[in-house]
């Protein structure tokens, strides 16, 4: 049996569930199979299965999240030995051999494997409407693009089971808030391309396009929060500095600048703690004094020569913050792909 678990959350499953099972145990990963309250009408599904897997089950349907966590929190109980969780649906939409690479990437880097899937025009309008949207508002949160953000399939180490107990969502939205919750963590996220398939149209799907989409953006807007407060007190500070003309208050407007951001690394590390604090604070408040400088030589440089009254200089000054932060925030990660 190979070292992964491969988590099934299954709600109301058809005869394809059963061909997912089956080819998983011809590959010998050990399966955890969670029956998400389908009812008796399709006990005759899981009969056929449950006996050769680990078999979960609620009395009432709870949601994919909410079925997924009571996945987790008995692995371990089920496989000790088990090194990995693969997450994978059982509608036929993840074919074996991109399990199988998932397991892989697994393998070769014992970190975060998420699978992603390409979007074209011939994508249901309910698959492509909640992706794009998702993954635009998301990458603006997180300053980290991916280019799919609802794919099920997805590979977690064991040492994520407690970071993966703990975030919150009972349905949809808590696949949303696992990807949000890592990449605001920061932690080493690998992703991998994989097969598109939608059968009958994704008919079988249980997603909801409006309601659905609606908890995934109230998620990533709530994220995002005390990011988005922060930035507004930095662009306050800013203004001061342009009001005053030439800057001579800028060191009392850099000193306030970098209190608000130790207070928002604070706060951030609260919601979402990190390993490697220190190395992380250092390396940010770096970025931080060069994003400030920048800024400040772009506007005084404005001023020098065009003379602009504050009225004129304000709009630039919050477009150039607001650039400086993307841009950074972009090159730190390229240049600490770790933090």
């Amino acid at each position: 049996m190979k070292d992964a678990v491969v988590l099934i959350p299954s709600y109301e499953p058809d005869e394809l569930l059963l061909n997912v099972v089956h080819e998983l145990q011809e590959n010998d990963f050990p399966i955890l199979l969670v029956n998400d309250g389908s009812g008796p009408e399709f006990d005759y599904i899981f009969n056929q299965v449950k006996n050769g897997v680990k078999y979960l089950a609620f009395e009432k349907n709870q949601g994919k999240g909410a079925a997924m966590k009571y996945g987790y929190s008995k692995l371990l109980e089920f496989y000790p030995d088990a090194k990995y969780v693969i997450t994978a649906d059982g509608d036929g939409q993840h074919a074996l051999k991109d399990i199988i690479r998932v397991y892989d990437e697994l393998v070769k880097h014992n970190q975060l494997v998420f699978g992603v899937r390409s979007f074209d025009r011939k994508v249901p309008f309910r698959s492509r409407f909640g992706n794009d949207f998702s993954k635009t508002t998301r990458s603006l949160a997180t300053k980290q693009y991916i280019q799919d953000d609802q794919c099920g399939l997805r590979g977690f180490p064991i040492r994520y089971i407690n970071d993966l107990l703990r975030i919150k969502g009972s349905r949809y939205e808590y696949e949303m808030n696992q990807i949000v919750s890592f990449q605001m963590m920061q932690a080493p996220l690998y992703t991998i391309p994989i097969e598109t398939i939608y059968l009958d149209n994704n008919s079988r799907s249980h997603f909801s396009p409006f309601k659905d989409t609606f908890r995934i953006q109230s998620i990533i807007f709530l994220c995002s929060l005390h990011s988005v407060i922060f930035l507004a007190l930095q662009m306050f500070l800013i203004v001061i500095g342009i009001k005053h003309e030439v800057f001579p208050l800028i060191v009392t407007v850099y000193l306030a600048y970098t209190a608000v951001f130790l207070l928002w690394f604070l706060v951030h590390n609260i919601i979402y703690p990190t390993k490697s604090f220190f190395r992380r604070l250092f390396k940010e408040l770096f970025f931080v004094a060069l994003k400030m400088a920048t800024c400040h030589l772009i506007l005084e440089l404005t001023l020098t020569a065009f003379h602009w009254n504050y009225y004129v200089m304000v709009p630039i000054a919050v477009i150039s913050a607001t650039t400086m932060n993307v841009l950074f925030s972009w090159l730190l990660r390229k240049m600490f792909p770790s933090f």
